[in-house]
């Protein structure tokens, strides 16, 4: 590989014309410049210098390549400057995982600010789910993961990750329209709900790890009558009137679906969500957008979440 320092020597070579004059435009002994010149030769595997009497000429070889010379020391410019502005928090490039509402709700809300804000980060997005998103940020496949408070998140205090809070997601219930709570504005988890019909994810992911935490911690055990891993399938069931869920505030922000309600519950299951990085990198500016757009996320409506069809 040809070093670009040797490539400037060549270049200044070329321009003053003598080994002498050469070194003493940059400062240097005429043995240092000869010997630069013999390694450049080296790297390039071509002859660069040829030797006339008690001249030095430069060969077809070498000004082939100075020809690139003006490009590369151009780029080598654009390349400095643009850690510059790395350094000074102008410019990044950032590959960003995230669980998919977090994709929708915070992150692509996040970097349609970061384009106006800050027009010198470049970012690209991977869905990533809490069980993945740690070994992914430790072998450098993510800079941030915006993760949640799971059993995968790696344990506080540990030095290899950094962890900084974003939001608490509240879970809400999602009824159909026509259910005898739907025109109540708020619910109490073990009152209203442990009667119900649940739908809910399989035993062993987040989501059913986290409704069920908190309805054992008001003294019930949901029961579950339909198990689906899709959101779109859960709001499927529940515009049917084959059931309720507790869901994710994320899962339902925007959406616009017929023959459901939403409601706030007492008592109601969270999850912590967080942007995990390596120790030593930072998540910003990224980190900020994200908690702006955390803090646009909308709470149940007290009327009902969308008109019967």
């Amino acid at each position: 590989m040809i070093d670009v320092r040797r490539l400037h020597l060549l270049q200044v070579f070329d321009h003053h014309r003598t080994v002498a004059a050469t070194a003493e435009a940059l400062d240097v002994t005429p043995s240092a410049v000869s010997q630069q010149l013999a390694v450049l030769a080296k790297e390039a595997g071509v002859p660069l210098i040829e030797r006339q009497g008690r001249r030095f000429l430069l060969t077809g070889a070498a000004r082939v390549l100075l020809q690139r010379a003006p490009a590369i020391f151009a780029e080598m410019e654009r390349a400095t400057s643009d850690l510059t502005a790395y350094v000074e928090g102008n410019r990044g490039v950032v590959r960003v995982g995230s669980f998919s509402t977090g994709i929708s709700d915070l992150v692509a809300p996040a970097l349609a600010r970061l384009r106006t804000s800050h027009p010198g980060w470049s970012f690209e997005v991977v869905q990533a789910e809490p069980e993945e998103s740690t070994e992914m940020v430790r072998t450098g496949h993510l800079d941030v993961a915006l993760t949640m408070s799971t059993m995968d998140l790696p344990p506080v205090g540990e030095p290899e990750f950094h962890a900084e809070p974003v939001m608490v997601e509240l879970f809400d219930a999602i009824l159909p329209y026509q259910h005898p709570l739907s025109t109540r504005t708020g619910l109490d988890l073990a009152e209203d709900l442990a009667d119900e019909d649940w739908i809910m994810s399989a035993p062993g992911t987040a989501w059913y790890t986290c409704v069920t935490a908190a309805t054992n911690q008001v003294g019930f055990q949901p029961r579950v009558v339909h198990t689906v891993d899709d959101f779109s399938a859960v709001f499927a069931l529940i515009q049917a009137g084959l059931g309720i869920a507790l869901m994710p505030r994320l899962a339902w922000t925007g959406l616009s679906t017929p023959h459901i309600v939403v409601r706030g519950v007492q008592d109601t299951a969270r999850r912590h969500v967080v942007a995990l990085t390596r120790a030593g990198s930072t998540a910003e500016p990224l980190l900020t957008a994200v908690r702006e757009a955390a803090r646009k996320v909308p709470v149940p409506s007290v009327g009902p979440f969308a008109a019967a069809g």
